[in-house]
């Protein structure tokens, strides 16, 4: 079967779709050949049931004909073209006799025996009859008339006896024709299942070995005509005329691809060169720049932080215990705002630093702003990106809060779930329409919102918005998994 298909690979387009067309033509004339013959059949059969019923009622008719001459003959008032009627009807009704003779081949006992009883009656009867016509009209003809109507009524009932058994025999002809008929039918749908099955193999055959390598190819022409060079190598199965083109496709596209890096090598090293050139250029304003920063490190920032821990002491001896705390908070606020050693942190740090700024913005807002932490102890550990809490709650007091009449609720929540750990920031504040403009006034709010996402993306984690006018927004943190189904909280 493997060589088969091979040979069939390898062979010319032109043979196969002649073996294509040979195939259905054969199975096209061989089902008119089919129904033909079945037509053939069935009209075989019909024509001599139907010949013998126009036997058997032909002579009936002629016979009942030459009787109502008979009739006319033996009137008083008949005349010699009465005679010449009546001898007509007699040659008639002899023809029709001649055709109803019995066949012992073609006719069956009882049928034979009523034929063979007709003719011999017949015979008789024409002795009887001709006797009759020899008789002159001055003669009494009753007698012989008589008899030859007594002879007539039995050869009447032989023949219509002859007439039902033929009736009885044609329907069970009909149904044998009718029986017949099924099992050519049922013969005729074996055959076209069959041949139907037989096409389908070939045209799946040809749709394998023509129709799809077409396809590939016309596919692979549009990837190199969008620009894409890189595309797969076509899979040659055949060597016929489109295998070959497939094989010279290939080799065009990898000489293509080796052109086009050879032109982008060559446009990396003009870059290089390019890219050295503005160093050289740019040297001495970067020897600038580092002068400058190293002045500014003069200023270290432990000097802010002892300035601040200083006013601190001076509160505590003042006995002003709000203030030094607000003031340790700055500073410990201000602290990790400024520590660059370390980009990832745990989320207990980053709590920890949310909780120093909720206290300070809770002494500004007091009751106008609720703050709720909801935090899971068992994730503290967990590593996080520096610095993206902290932003989030800025971001809803100052655009969400801060212009609402009444009162307004934050709310952080850290938890685990099937996809990951999950960070959520929620407000009750204005919000804005779902996917629509911000207001504008909320153009650093976006820029620092993604710049959050992107550190987040960064990390394998995942940063989701929602938002509603009039109920709030909520931004979710997925670290660790996809972003989950966002429900909006529009308050506490």
């Amino acid at each position: 079967m493997k060589r088969l298909l091979q040979r069939w690979y390898h062979t010319p387009i032109r043979v196969k779709s002649a073996f294509l067309m040979g195939n259905l033509l054969i199975v096209t004339w061989l089902l008119v050949m089919f129904v033909t013959l079945q037509l053939h059949e069935f009209s075989s059969a019909s024509s001599i049931i139907m010949n013998d019923y126009i036997d058997i009622t032909g002579f009936l008719d002629a016979f009942s004909a030459e009787n109502v001459a008979l009739e006319a003959y033996i009137r008083p008032i008949s005349t010699e073209q009465t005679r010449e009627e009546y001898l007509s009807a007699i040659g008639e009704t002899d023809r029709r006799l001649e055709e109803l003779r019995p066949d012992k081949t073609a006719d069956r006992r009882k049928e034979y025996m009523l034929k063979q009883a007709i003719c011999n009656a017949m015979e008789y009867y024409r002795r009887s009859q001709a006797d009759f016509l020899e008789l002159g009209r001055e003669e009494d003809l009753i007698p012989p008339y008589l008899s030859l109507k007594t002879q007539s009524a039995y050869i009447d009932g032989y023949t219509r006896d002859l007439l039902h058994g033929r009736i009885v025999q044609g329907g069970e002809q009909w149904y044998e024709i009718e029986a017949a008929n099924w099992r050519n039918s049922r013969r005729f749908v074996g055959f076209l299942v069959t041949t139907t099955v037989v096409v389908m193999l070939i045209l799946l055959a040809f749709n394998r070995s023509i129709f799809r390598p077409l396809m590939d190819l016309g596919w692979a022409a549009d990837q190199i005509r969008e620009g894409c060079y890189d595309a797969p190598p076509l899979t040659v199965r055949s060597g016929d005329e489109i295998g070959r083109t497939a094989q010279s496709f290939n080799l065009m596209q990898k000489e293509i691809r080796r052109t086009i890096r050879a032109l982008e090598q060559q446009a990396e090293m003009e870059k290089h060169l390019l890219e050295k050139e503005v160093e050289t250029a740019q040297m001495q304003r970067k020897l600038q720049e580092v002068r400058f920063a190293q002045l500014q490190s003069q200023i270290k920032p432990h000097f802010l932080f002892n300035t601040l821990s200083t006013i601190a002491a001076l509160a505590r001896e003042e006995g002003a215990p709000l203030s030094e705390n607000l003031i340790l908070r700055l500073s410990s606020f201000f602290r990790y705002s400024l520590e660059s050693g370390e980009a990832i942190v745990t989320l207990g740090r980053e709590l920890q630093l949310l909780q120093d700024y909720i206290e300070l913005q809770e002494t500004r807002y007091g009751d106008r702003i609720i703050f709720e932490v909801i935090a899971d102890p068992e994730l503290n550990g967990t590593r996080i990106p520096k610095f993206i809490l902290q932003p989030l709650v800025e971001n809803s007091i100052v655009h969400g809060l801060k212009e609402r009449p009444g009162y307004g609720r934050v709310r952080i929540r850290t938890r685990r779930t099937r996809r990951g750990i999950t960070i959520t920031v929620t407000d009750n504040g204005s919000g804005f329409p779902p996917g629509g403009p911000r207001p504008a006034g909320e153009q650093r709010q976006s820029v620092g919102l993604e710049n959050i996402s992107e550190r987040i993306r960064l990390n394998g984690g995942r940063v989701d918005v929602f938002s509603m006018t009039g109920l709030g927004t909520s931004v979710r943190i997925l670290m660790g998994g996809e972003s989950i189904d966002q429900d909006l909280s529009g308050g506490g």
